[in-house]
């Protein structure tokens, strides 16, 4: 007995320091490290970051003064209690400026027992020319704007790299910068965002302000970036005086960069124009929401189509043609274009839902999808191809034949007798009763005298009982006039909001109770008692759901619908007001 309870404890001692440390391996520190630029020029400081997902011991960042100087420091720490979740980030953020030219490993950091990743850097020379004043004397500029194009000639359409970059050894305020404008008028441009960061011309030291756009051209020949305007304060100082409390200090400054330009090469004759795309790279990949070899008909499948391009916006992106597929039912969604800008460029990405529905079982073959685009890093033509898919569909539940534990027997007429044929579902198993014996007349007399026993018996309950009945019945099945008015705020509320799926559980809520049947699981059941009006907007909110283009349905119109509705069952039914008066008219 005591070896056996020894053993128990045993047990449950190793159960409960598994668990520890499952949950100590689950709740271990997610460290990152990311750089703000890389590649990075010698002399041009940037902001190397480590990040956190949890709380972690100080970190010891000595490794980083091997290759780097820490130029300042800063750390921050954020939580979030949401729902219940709880949640901490912390950061590091570090101004760091390279001391040599190569390519420099950062080993992992060290925040206690928790380490970061290590990180590849590489730093080139400075290709920046020297700055001089602006009368080309051999004086240096406390302040000027300078602009660059990452290349000299590129497609029509393609991107090109723009950067404006403002630089200070003084104290400025009031300061504004102008956007970039092209002689292009249809010149697509975007923004890449923004650095700060210091270098170094001539031995001295430069404070950077820097933006970088993306420009795509959309016109041949040259094109030509114009100047970018800066202005504000320069040595801006605390008022001298009370006089000048009003007055703005400091020298007033609208300094100019230099024009840009470059040359945009027209399309190759040899391309289809509606072919033209040219990219640095670009994929074309599928997602389907469910297995493709075991669908059923009727029942929805989402398949999701997407496009990236290296160095497109989403909108260049073009359009896919769907085939149309006999026993197959497409619904194309909305496409959702995205952009996420870096220091290289745009990265653009278009994604197209299709809702697929076998309308009968069989096999479907989907044909390939081919896209034609332009390589800029090569100039070669190239094809991204979405392989032909073959998917299969079995018979829908709804559609299921007869279970087969009974076999359905018809009663051929006998010589002699009254022709009569009946249909039975009879067991198959052996000594169950068979159609003949059913059919022989001792045994439907005395089965025929038994149900009008039973058939009186349950009258005279029903007439015994039929107040009492009414009132239990009433109280089942009527609900409340706040409880109909809670469940339709709940539809307004989500729908006004825009959020599909909410809005689909609110009314089923609404209709359970509005329509006295708890049978109704689905939208498509409400429409069997709804106005066509409402009908309408729950056909489109259900065709949202299947694409799961929830972010992009409006619900405004289904409140219109919505409050149509009960305000026609209003006037309408008025069996439906005096059942409800009756039991709320205290309240």
């Amino acid at each position: 007995m005591v070896k056996d309870n020894v053993l128990k404890q045993f047990i449950l001692i190793s159960i409960l320091l598994c668990s520890t440390l499952g949950a100590a391996v689950s709740y271990a520190a997610n460290i990152t490290v990311t750089t703000s630029r890389n590649p990075v020029a010698l002399d041009d400081s940037f902001h190397l970051i480590y990040e956190a997902d949890s709380d972690v011991d100080d970190p010891d960042f000595s490794p980083v003064n091997e290759y780097f100087d820490i130029l300042n420091s800063a750390q921050s720490t954020n939580m979030r209690f949401i729902n219940g979740n709880y949640s901490l980030k912390k950061s590091w953020d570090l101004s760091v400026i390279a001391k040599n030219i190569g390519k420099f490993t950062i080993p992992p950091i060290s925040f206690g027992n928790e380490q970061s990743p290590a990180i590849q850097i590489t730093v080139s020379n400075s290709t920046s020319p020297n700055s001089v004043a602006p009368n080309a004397s051999n004086i240096p500029a406390e302040i000027f704007v300078e602009s660059v194009l990452d290349k000299k000639q590129g497609w029509v359409q393609s991107q090109f790299i723009y950067t404006v970059r403002l630089l200070r050894t003084v104290a400025i305020a009031s300061a504004s910068l102008t956007e970039p404008e092209t002689n292009d008028p249809d010149a697509l441009i975007e923004s890449l965002g923004e650095d700060q960061y210091q270098t170094t011309r001539n031995g001295i030291r430069y404070n950077v302000y820097e933006r970088r756009y993306a420009i795509f051209p959309q016109r041949s020949g040259t094109l030509k970036v114009r100047p970018t305007t800066f202005e504000g304060r320069v040595n801006a100082t605390q008022p001298r005086t009370i006089f000048d409390q009003f007055r703005l200090s400091g020298q007033l400054k609208r300094l100019r960069s230099n024009a840009v330009e470059a040359n945009v090469k027209a399309a190759p004759t040899t391309i289809n124009l509606q072919d033209w795309l040219p990219a640095k790279d670009l994929t074309l990949t599928e997602q389907w929401s469910a297995d493709i070899g075991n669908m059923k008909a009727g029942e929805p499948v989402t398949r999701t189509i997407t496009i990236s391009a290296e160095g497109l916006t989403g909108l260049q992106l073009p359009e896919i043609k769907f085939t149309d597929i006999d026993g197959l039912k497409q619904y194309p969604d909305k496409a959702v274009y995205d952009n996420k800008p870096s220091s290289t460029g745009i990265d653009g990405t278009k994604q197209i839902k299709v809702a697929l529905i076998p309308t009968r079982a069989g096999t479907f073959i989907l044909p390939e999808i081919k896209l034609s685009w332009w390589n800029t890093q090569t100039d070669k033509q190239e094809t991204a191809v979405i392989p032909e898919i073959t998917i299969t569909a079995e018979p829908g539940t709804q559609s299921a034949p007869a279970t087969n534990n009974y076999t359905q027997q018809t009663l051929a007429p006998q010589p002699g007798k009254e022709n009569v044929t009946q249909s039975l579902d009879t067991p198959t198993a052996e000594g169950s009763m068979t159609a003949a014996a059913m059919s022989q007349p001792a045994y439907w007399k005395w089965l025929s005298l038994l149900f009008a026993s039973l058939w009186i018996y349950t009258l005279i309950l029903l007439l015994r009982k039929k107040t009492a009945t009414s009132v239990i019945r009433v109280d089942k099945t009527q609900p409340s006039f706040a409880e109909l008015r809670t469940c339709a705020a709940a539809v307004e509320k989500n729908a006004g909001n825009n959020n599909a799926k909410a809005t689909q559980t609110a009314l089923i809520s609404w209709a359970q109770k509005y329509y006295a049947n708890n049978n109704i699981t689905n939208l498509t059941q409400i429409s069997d008692y709804c106005s066509a009006t409402l009908t309408e907007e729950i056909r489109v909110l259900n065709q949202a759901l299947y694409s799961n283009a929830h972010a992009n349905w409006s619900g405004i119109n289904l409140i219109t619908a919505f409050k149509q509705e009960e305000a026609n069952d209003a006037v309408t039914s008025e069996t439906k007001k005096s059942a409800l008066r009756p039991l709320y008219k205290n309240k």
